[in-house]
């Protein structure tokens, strides 16, 4: 008899004993991890399919839009993982030339009722402004403004620690909210940017370079708190005789 044949055919038991132990010991993910993830993979897809559109003098507003939308994916999935409410804010304070209508910064409401900041923040390209014109909370009417924080929210914090507001990042700002499952507060509204200049003093930019109606650019925000994108300038109400120099 071929002992050597048999023994071949025959499984270790030791080392599937190990291989099975291995299998039950792999951790699987979170739920928080997957929708980390998901986000993630969110926000790639979006910037790999607006870089492959053809930039031309508004690519400001074509880089600018994925970044925007990076910021609503970030709060939108930070109130689910957390299970609180998030907001994504706008700079709207005409005195800070720096950062007004350019800066956008993701806040979270933390236990103690403080608003508190979820990371630095980031700024719209240079040359490209928060449209308080064309965006819009009823976006298929064209009515309601996108609403100014109240002066109670306009204190904001580094870290649920933080005893002391944090003088750089507190002050008025335009705001989206999404509430504990993700879904947005204003469903329908409108998220629009545009490429200008802004004067000094001025509470509004004005459209400048190329056509006045293709520097635009911006999504709709639903109810489940996900975004669609606008494909033509109709879509944001901007109007067809629209023109370099007039205010958005």
């Amino acid at each position: 008899m071929n002992y050597s044949s048999t023994y071949t055919m025959c499984p270790r038991p030791f080392s599937r004993a190990r291989n099975l132990r291995s299998g039950l010991a792999r951790p699987a993910f979170t739920l928080v991890e997957m929708l980390i993830v998901i986000t993630i993979i969110t926000i790639l897809l979006t910037i790999g399919a607006l870089g492959l559109r053809n930039l031309s003098k508004g690519s400001g507003v074509s880089a600018g839009v994925p970044l925007a939308e990076a910021a609503f994916a970030e709060a939108r999935g930070l109130s689910m993982g957390s299970g609180g409410t998030t907001r994504i804010l706008i700079n709207a304070d005409p005195d800070n030339a720096d950062r007004y209508l350019r800066y956008m910064l993701v806040v979270y409401l933390s236990e103690d009722n403080k608003w508190v900041a979820a990371s630095r923040g980031s700024y719209l390209p240079k040359a490209v402004f928060f449209s308080q014109k064309f965006s819009k909370l009823n976006h298929s009417s064209g009515s309601g403004d996108i609403p100014l924080l109240p002066s109670a929210d306009q204190d904001i914090y580094s870290s649920t620690e933080s005893a002391q507001r944090n003088e750089a990042l507190s002050g008025k700002y335009f705001y989206y909210q999404f509430n504990s499952e993700g879904n947005s507060s204003s469903p329908g509204a409108s998220f629009v940017i545009g490429t200008g200049t802004k004067a000094p003093g001025a509470d509004n930019p004005r459209a400048e370079g190329g056509s006045g109606t293709t520097n635009f650019g911006g999504f709709m925000i639903w109810s489940k708190g996900t975004t669609s994108l606008f494909r033509h300038p109709d879509q944001m109400n901007v109007p067809e005789d629209f023109d370099n120099g007039e205010e958005f």
